[in-house]
């Protein structure tokens, strides 16, 4: 049986997990009609989409009430493209600052059409009571780690299905190289706030290490993005730095990388799957930190430290992402490689728990039910 179904996103990760459940609906039922709010990801699916994520990739409280006509705007025009194609299920993945508010107006016109939503808000780390309230605009929602289901048995349809990035036909660990390692990989986040936070942190980061060592800086980074990134280096006269921007070169530089040092997301599990050593990093405005953080009940970042309940993988967070801090942390790799092999046994231990078979599989499933 085809169904129609309208696709939300809001950012390069979740783009990325509806491309991947796009493709394999595809393969199992593919008379399906599509519509939807994507990227690059989806539209490579010869999907329609309604407006490109670029134009809703706000970061931060600040950033988000700077832009909150713009974003309302969209909010409405979305609803009302829905409401005009009136799908069978609308499937939105994470971004549920945007995507929530989208299913509630929906809910209120029509409460015929299904609602799917895969990545659980993170109410194990903070503002815990929003899990009282999700049954009223999501009708089943998709858990990508079995830790969280405790936390919405009992107000919300839910089902575990697994990380798609760790769905054991998508998610295949590389094996050590014996090769030189004479890259480093640096990720500042695709998206330009995130690159204007972290690009000038990474390059005075570069020049200490020219100081002392030999590296090539390898920097994945989207398409649309990459002059921004080459602009820093240009202005700053360094030349040893090299961009990809698709998935094979990307994980052929990170596997051949002593070291990555990644803005704190999705990028990291691509780094984990590719056995490189890590070091975490985020950082916000003082004003965003100072406003979030008495609502913020974990003690780490990056989601296999949470699962492990230890900080497994370093993380250097807001006053301590800085040059000084990151230099000193990627030096103690630098100067012993044993450190960065034990790091990733150590990883990937907490990594095979959360690979799961048909994760996709499970997703299209719910989907067609």
């Amino acid at each position: 049986m085809s169904k129609k179904i309208f696709i939300i996103t809001g950012e390069e990760s979740g783009d990325k997990i509806a491309s991947l459940v796009i493709n394999k609906l595809q393969e199992k039922y593919y008379l399906n009609q599509y519509l939807a709010v994507g990227g690059k990801n989806i539209q490579f699916q010869k999907i329609s989409c309604i407006f490109d994520i670029k134009e809703i990739a706000f970061i931060g409280l600040i950033d988000v009430l700077k832009n909150l006509s713009a974003i309302n705007k969209k909010i409405n025009f979305t609803v009302k493209k829905i409401l005009e194609f009136n799908p069978d299920v609308i499937f939105s993945v994470d971004a549920p600052d945007f995507s929530f508010r989208v299913l509630k107006k929906v809910k209120k016109n029509n409460k015929n059409i299904k609602t799917l939503h895969l990545v659980a808000p993170q109410v194990w780390a903070w503002r815990e009571n929003r899990k009282k309230f999700l049954h009223q605009y999501i009708d089943h929602l998709l858990l990508l780690f079995h830790f969280e289901k405790k936390y919405f048995d009992g107000f919300i349809k839910n089902s575990f299905v697994g990380h798609p990035f760790l769905d054991s036909s998508v998610f295949k660990l590389s094996k050590p190289k014996t090769v030189v390692k004479k890259y480093i990989t640096l990720c500042p986040g695709t998206r330009i706030s995130e690159i204007k936070m972290f690009m000038p942190i990474f390059i005075e980061l570069i020049k200490k290490i020219n100081l002392n060592y030999n590296f090539i800086f390898h920097i994945p980074m989207t398409l649309g993005n990459s002059d921004i990134v080459k602009n820093y280096f240009q202005i700053s006269q360094l030349d040893n730095y090299l961009i990809t921007n698709n998935e094979v070169d990307k994980n052929f530089y990170i596997q051949n990388s002593l070291l990555s040092i990644s803005k704190s997301g999705t990028i990291t599990l691509d780094i984990c799957k590719n056995q490189c050593p890590l070091i975490v990093i985020y950082k916000t405005s003082w004003l965003n930190y100072f406003l979030i953080k008495p609502f913020i009940n974990t003690k780490f970042g990056n989601i296999l430290n949470i699962i492990a309940n230890e900080e497994i993988i370093p993380e250097l967070i807001q006053e301590k992402c800085n040059t000084f801090e990151i230099y000193k942390k990627a030096t103690q790799f630098i100067n012993n490689e044993r450190l960065g092999d034990d790091l990733v046994v150590k990883y990937t231990k907490i990594l095979e728990k959360v690979i799961v078979p048909n994760s996709l599989d499970k997703i299209c499933d719910y989907l067609m039910e």
